[in-house]
């Protein structure tokens, strides 16, 4: 076996585990995860051939199901398929800034800006045309149809009772104001989740994870802009701000987590320094996943908890000043 084959054989295998996780659902959040090993072990070089050919593996794929099924390919395909490319691109994007010395935290939020930047007037753009939004309800109403026909589902009239078009703008608008959240959450677990391939085992933790001074501002500043005009919707006056309501809340909601990262990093700090046992660690933090998970008060009073405690570190010492900064 010749050396070029030895090396080309692990960028082989990690472009196909990249190509096959993103397609099996439940794995589908590890997908980067290959690239990153590549990117670790073999360098940025290889790292760039494989990012190239899983986003095109998928590509692929994505069309050769659709001419075995025979479905034309529509504009929404389109949109669907751009999510694991701009997934790709952003994660090598975040690579490549590595080089200029800035912490994960501000190449992560400098990229998820730049997505936000192109696709909200893209988004905005695509939903001005009636023929994208004819193909987007014929579709949610064929994926309706089917779930109408599931078993556990299919009792009679149980589907008829919901309402449909409701349900619909409830997902599109669901979509609307947290998509740059969902880009931002799945390269911020692809870090954590690759740092196992690091020779030098990433030594930083969430504890020593702190955000800086004027980013609470931006929190405070967004939720209170938010805060006003829930409160005015709820007296009957309409504080319309188009599309870019949409940009608003998601900025808003990537602020929460980054502090609500921050707040869980001051607990496990906190835990550190009163010595609480490891398996009384391991409870809280178990706990406070679970309630983040499950909707209701709990989950809202963590949400609002931690981002809390962050805010407050501007004024309380709750850390030793000399830790580093973290992510």
């Amino acid at each position: 076996m010749t050396k070029d084959s030895r090396s080309l054989g692990p960028l082989a295998l990690a472009t196909v585990l990249a190509v096959a996780a993103y397609h099996l659902s439940v794995f589908g959040i590890f997908f980067l995860l290959p690239l990153q090993w590549v990117r670790v072990r073999r360098g940025e070089g290889s790292f760039w051939v494989a990012s190239v050919l899983a986003a095109a593996g998928i590509g692929a794929v994505e069309a050769v199901v659709k001419a075995v099924v025979h479905s034309p390919w529509t504009v929404l395909d389109t949109a669907v398929l751009a999510f694991p490319l701009v997934l790709i691109a952003g994660w090598v994007s975040i690579g490549a800034m590595e080089r200029l010395g800035w912490r994960f935290l501000y190449r992560l939020l400098t990229v998820t800006a730049v997505v936000g930047l192109v696709m909200f007037p893209l988004v905005a753009g695509l939903l001005n045309q009636a023929a994208f939004r004819q193909v987007l309800e014929d579709s949610f109403n064929a994926v309706w149809k089917q779930a109408s026909q599931t078993p556990g589902l299919d009792a009679p009239g149980l589907m008829d009772k919901l309402d449909r078009t409701g349900f619909f703008d409830l997902l599109k608008e669901a979509f609307l104001g947290s998509f740059l959240l969902v880009f931002f959450l799945f390269w911020a677990a692809t870090d954590r989740m690759a740092r196992v391939f690091s020779p030098e085992g990433e030594p930083k933790t969430l504890k020593d994870f702190r955000v800086p001074p004027q980013a609470a501002w931006v929190l405070l500043g967004l939720w209170a802009v938010i805060l006003v005009q829930g409160l005015l919707a709820g007296r009957g006056v309409k504080w319309d701000w188009g599309f870019a309501q949409y940009a608003i809340l998601n900025v808003a909601l990537v602020a929460l987590v980054v502090h609500a990262l921050a707040g869980w990093g001051i607990l496990q700090s906190l835990m550190e320094r009163w010595r609480w046992p490891r398996i009384v660690q391991m409870v809280v933090r178990v706990l406070l996943i679970c309630t983040v998970l499950v909707p209701g008060t709990g989950q809202i009073a963590v949400l609002v908890g931690l981002p809390f405690l962050a805010v407050l570190e501007l004024w309380v010492n709750f850390r030793n000043r000399t830790q580093g900064v973290g992510l």
